[in-house]
C-alpha cells in the first residue's frame, strides 16, 4: 500500500509545519465486484454470499435500532452515533420534569470499532511504501477579508456555495475553507448563511 506525506494546515497560526501520512487510494471496489471475487475464492456462490450480506445488514439495523451494539468476530464493533441537527440550538441543562426538544436529535453515524486481532493482522501482512515528495500547501493569495469578498461576490452571481467552492475559489485548504465559512456564518454581518448538514452542507447569501 503506498502513501505520501501532506503538509497540514497551520489553522491556529503557531508558524508551525507538520506533516502527516495520507494513503493513496487507487479505486473503490464495488460490491458486485468484491462479491464475484469472494465467491471465486471461498466456493460459495454469489446468490448465497448476497443473501447472507444482506440478512447480516438487516439484522444489525434491528439491534442497532434497538440500543445495542453489534460485534463481529474478526471484524469489529458496531453501535449508533447520535448527532443534534442544529447545534447552534444545543438543548441547556434543564429542571427535572421539563421536557428537550428531541426532533432536534438524530441518528448521526455508526461507529466502528475494528477487532484487535484483525488490527494487529493487518499490521502485519500489509507492507507501506512512501511515495513521492512531501505535499506542501501552497501559501495563501489573498487576506482573509478578501477571501469573504470573494465569497461574496461568488454568491451574487450562484445560488449557494459548497466548501469545496471556496476552498478553489480562494486556493485555501479544505480544512481552512470549513472554519472559514463557518465563521462567516455565525456572523450575522458577515452576510452569509449556511443551511444543511453533512453531505447536503451550503452557503447562501443572507436575506
Amino acid at each position: 500500500m503506498e502513501y505520501t506525506f501532506q503538509e497540514m494546515p497551520d489553522v491556529h497560526g503557531t508558524g508551525e509545519r507538520k506533516v502527516y501520512p495520507k494513503a493513496t487510494h487507487c479505486s473503490q471496489i464495488s460490491y458486485d465486484f468484491f462479491v464475484n471475487k469472494l465467491a471465486q475464492r471461498s466456493g460459495f456462490s454469489k446468490g448465497v454470499i448476497n443473501g447472507v450480506l444482506s440478512e447480516l445488514v438487516q439484522e444489525m439495523e434491528f439491534y442497532l435500532g434497538n440500543g445495542h451494539s453489534v460485534k463481529v468476530d474478526g471484524l469489529g464493533t458496531f453501535n449508533l452515533a447520535l448527532g443534534m441537527m442544529n447545534r447552534e440550538k444545543a438543548e441547556e441543562v434543564k429542571e427535572e420534569g421539563e421536557r428537550y426538544d428531541t426532533n432536534n436529535v438524530y441518528i448521526k453515524s455508526v461507529h466502528f470499532l475494528p477487532d484487535a486481532n484483525w488490527m494487529r493482522k493487518l499490521r502485519q501482512t500489509i507492507k507501506l511504501n512512501k511515495v513521492g515528495a512531501v505535499k506542501t500547501l501552497e501559501p495563501e493569495r489573498n487576506t482573509r477579508e478578501e477571501r469573504h469578498q470573494m465569497a461574496l461576490e461568488y454568491l451574487n452571481t450562484h445560488p449557494f456555495m459548497r466548501v469545496m467552492h471556496y476552498a478553489v475559489l480562494t486556493g485555501v485548504h479544505h480544512n481552512v475553507a470549513c472554519k472559514e465559512l463557518r465563521a462567516f456564518s455565525e456572523d450575522p454581518e458577515s452576510g452569509i448563511m449556511r443551511s444543511g448538514k453533512g453531505n447536503q452542507l451550503i452557503y447562501l447569501k443572507r436575506p
